[in-house]
C-alpha cells in the first residue's frame, strides 16, 4: 500500500464526534483531579504550618512557670471557709430575732 496525494481517508463523522467528547472528558476530568489534589497540597502544607507552630508553642512553654493555681485553690478555700462562717451567723441572727419576737 503506497500513500499518495489522491489518496483519501473516511471514516463516520460520530466516531468523530465520540472521540472528540472523549477527549474533551479526559481533558476536563483531568483538570479537576489536578484541581483537587493542589488543593489537597495547599491544605496539606497549611496544616502542617499549624502542626508546627503549635509544636513550638508547646516547646517554648514546656519550661514555662505554672500559674499560679495553688494560690487561686488557697484563696478560693479561704473565701469558702468566710462564706459558711457568714452563713452561720446569719442563722445566728435569725435565730434570735425569731426568738425575741416570740
Amino acid at each position: 500500500m503506497k500513500l499518495q496525494e489522491s489518496s483519501g481517508v473516511s471514516f463516520s463523522l460520530s466516531f468523530l464526534l465520540q472521540v472528540l467528547g472523549a477527549i474533551a472528558v479526559g481533558v476536563w476530568g483531568f483538570s479537576q483531579l489536578d484541581a483537587r489534589i493542589s488543593e489537597l497540597a495547599q491544605a496539606s502544607l497549611a496544616h502542617k504550618e499549624s502542626i508546627e507552630r503549635i509544636e513550638n508553642n508547646v516547646e517554648k512553654n514546656q519550661d514555662a512557670p505554672i500559674p499560679s493555681d495553688h494560690i487561686q485553690n488557697t484563696k478560693i478555700y479561704f473565701l469558702e471557709a468566710e462564706h459558711a462562717e457568714v452563713l452561720k451567723r446569719i442563722e445566728t441572727i435569725e435565730a434570735r430575732l425569731y426568738a425575741l419576737r416570740r
